[in-house]
């Protein structure tokens, strides 16, 4: 019995000092995580806008197959997509996750609201991840009504 209450009293000094570890090295990072983040929000901003720097930046959080996906587009001065990030995402790895891709997110340049932005019709779906196609697509669509005013 003394050898359990000893071995409880050593697990809760271990637990006891992890926490404080855990919590003073948070209280350390914490300044220099928030400012990261903001450099990468701001790069991230700068990469979806047009060369010109004349556009507007909008995030939107769209429901995908199995997560929620964070997407940052860009809006150039003509009313155009000029950039899009996929900013956070827990889609299917090897499926739905293939959304990041340089390749599928290119081809939202240069649509605008009268476009269908759909996939098979003018967007090319991911092979097994329609749903996040799909999600993408309206989550762009999304951002060009309310950013510029669309009633389509």
């Amino acid at each position: 019995m003394v050898k359990v209450i000893k071995m409880g009293l050593i697990l809760a000094v271990f637990c006891i000092l992890s926490a404080w570890g855990l919590a003073y090295i948070y209280q350390f990072t914490k300044p220099q995580i928030e400012k990261n983040s903001k450099q990468a929000m701001v790069s991230s901003k700068q990469a979806v806008l047009p060369p010109s720097g004349k556009g507007v930046v909008r995030q939107i959080l769209v429901k995908g197959y199995s997560s929620d996906i964070e997407i940052l587009v860009g809006i150039d001065k003509d009313r155009k997509v000029s950039g899009l990030k996929i900013l956070s995402q827990r889609e299917t790895p090897g499926l739905g996750a293939k959304i990041v891709q340089k390749q599928f997110l290119d081809q939202f340049i240069g649509k605008q609201l009268g476009d269908p932005l759909e996939p098979k019709k003018d967007i090319d779906a991911i092979t097994g991840a329609t749903i996040s196609s799909r999600a993408v697509c309206n989550g762009v669509r999304q951002v060009l009504k309310s950013a510029l005013g669309g009633d389509k």
